[in-house]
């Protein structure tokens, strides 16, 4: 990265609080550490350092989890299943705590007033693609942020839920960077960890790039030209207990800098689906069809979902035209229109009930 960085957050349905104590598990987060000499003075994936070596000096609290070499940039917190976040480099949206640089004021203020706050997000022109290194990319010029869904069990109690990335120029700077990202399941968990090393991209990025360990490829995308904006989504599940990795970088000779949106969403449409084919009973008939719940385990049901007992006893003969309808009853509707001694129910008189045909 090589940038002045500025992270707007938004929750949908409220408003953010943030808390600036160094806590773990913040909503959001940047590093402050390893101020470079690049554009404004930035922290970057040049300049930048790890979370421990030099400590890192976060914003709004760090994370403790965190324990690989390569120097991360920024949080982002997921903590519901319509939560937002958005780091861009530019002017605030929805003051007063939504950019980089409210966050690093705040710190600042209660910290150190010394610190720079000409911080922003940026990414090196080489960084994804250098001819001159058989068109891979480099490691020293990627940002590298974190992404936790936590706590993850409530984050998906209300049903599937599908996490969305989208990267996209900042037009602030007034140039347009082709850019990529990568999408990685896990955190860094290599003590050895190196970013000043190639970054595998062609054909395509591998797992555990940079020496890294716990780094499984997910997705990956790659602008179709400068300033265009790309995406990607995926399922959120217990496979890596609510933790990724985004590399991002850009190709084509042009760094600049960029604007990432992290936004998770309800999977109304899975939801439905998984909803669809509950079968409660377990007769092979969704619950959504079943006109007859509570079929007594291994008993043989219609089309409806009705066994041969239940078929009858829905009909009421309490009424002249509901005998009627007994003595003519057709359970798996497999027969013409039968006379009442070929029917599937009979009419019992004395407890004035259809019953299933002996």
């Amino acid at each position: 990265m090589r940038t002045a960085s500025i992270f707007t957050a938004a929750l949908f349905g409220g408003a953010i609080v943030f808390a600036f104590a160094p806590v773990a598990g913040a909503h959001q987060s940047y590093n402050l550490s390893g101020y470079g000499s690049g554009l404004a003075g930035s922290t970057n994936g040049s300049d930048g350092s790890p979370t421990d070596v030099p400590p890192a000096t976060w914003t709004n609290g760090g994370e403790d989890e965190y324990t690989g070499k390569l120097p991360v940039n920024w949080i982002a917190g997921i903590h519901s299943s319509t939560d937002l976040r958005v780091e861009q480099t530019g002017s605030a949206v929805n003051p007063p705590f939504d950019s980089m640089i409210d966050q690093v004021n705040v710190y600042n203020a209660a910290t150190d007033p010394d610190l720079p706050t000409d911080r922003v997000l940026a990414v090196g022109g080489l960084s994804w693609s250098d001819p001159g290194n058989g068109n891979q990319g480099w490691g020293h010029g990627l940002d590298y942020g974190l992404i936790e869904v936590e706590p993850l069990d409530t984050v998906l109690a209300g049903g599937p839920v599908k996490l969305t990335i989208t990267l996209s120029d900042d037009p602030s700077d007034g140039v347009a960077p082709q850019l990529a990202f990568a999408l990685y399941g896990g955190w860094d968990t290599s003590g050895t960890s190196d970013r000043h090393q190639t970054f595998t991209t062609n054909p395509a990025p591998v797992d555990n790039p940079l020496g890294s360990a716990g780094l499984t490829l997910i997705d990956y995308a790659v602008a179709v030209g400068p300033g265009r904006t790309i995406t990607r989504t995926i399922d959120i599940d217990d496979t890596y207990d609510g933790h990724y990795t985004v590399f991002v970088g850009a190709l084509g000779g042009v760094a600049g800098q960029y604007q990432i949106t992290i936004s998770a969403a309800p999977d109304e449409a899975l939801g439905a689906c998984e909803t669809a084919l509950v079968d409660s009973d377990g007769d092979g008939i969704p619950d959504d069809h079943d006109a007859c719940p509570g079929t007594p385990s291994g008993a043989e049901v219609d089309q409806a979902g009705c066994s041969h007992a239940q078929f009858c006893a829905k009909v009421d003969v309490t009424a002249k035209k509901g005998k009627t309808i007994c003595k003519k009853s057709d359970w798996k509707n497999d027969e013409p229109l039968m006379s009442g001694k070929q029917a599937d129910c009979a009419y019992d008189k004395s407890s004035n009930s259809c019953a299933p045909t002996p």
